[in-house]
């Protein structure tokens, strides 16, 4: 697999997650409207989340394919890593936010109240950085699942 294909898949879907993060989510002092602004630019986005996460899953199952005990041991370590470091900031995101807002869905004082958990002020709560390389890492691990040999050039 050509390298060069995950890397621009790579860059688009982290680009299509940032856009939506910081471009398509509502502020607190914005009014919400009937659909949410990250509709469309979603719809366009998962496709190419899609490849990407496949072509990371076949990029993984090279890499794992001729690895030793010990490689898998320091990429469930890195993946725990990813985990704990995404989750904090997950967390911390969340918790400002809810604090911004004045409660969650179900605070009657909220500005979230009985809007559906995703709405136009919580995209960035599900497309940002840490969902990215947390999913990312997903598939690059089940790669090792796979473990597909790495074919030697016939013709050197």
């Amino acid at each position: 697999m050509n390298k060069l294909a995950w890397y621009v898949s790579l860059a688009i879907s982290l680009f299509g997650f940032l856009l939506i993060r910081y471009y398509f989510t509502l502020k607190p002092t914005e009014k919400i409207g009937e659909i949410n602004p990250a509709f469309i630019p979603g719809i366009f986005l998962i496709p190419f989340v899609c490849l990407s996460l496949f072509i990371t899953f076949i990029v993984g199952s090279e890499y794992f394919a001729e690895k030793q005990a010990r490689t898998y041991t320091k990429y469930a370590l890195f993946m725990l890593l990813i985990i704990v470091a995404g989750g904090l900031l997950e967390y911390v995101q969340v918790s400002n936010d809810l604090e911004t807002f004045g409660g969650g869905v179900s605070a009657p004082h909220s500005k979230l109240y009985e809007l559906l958990i995703w709405n136009s002020y919580t995209n960035g709560w599900f497309l940002n950085e840490s969902v990215f390389f947390f999913i990312h890492g997903i598939a690059f691990g089940l790669g090792m699942l796979k473990k597909v040999p790495i074919e030697k050039n016939k013709n050197a």
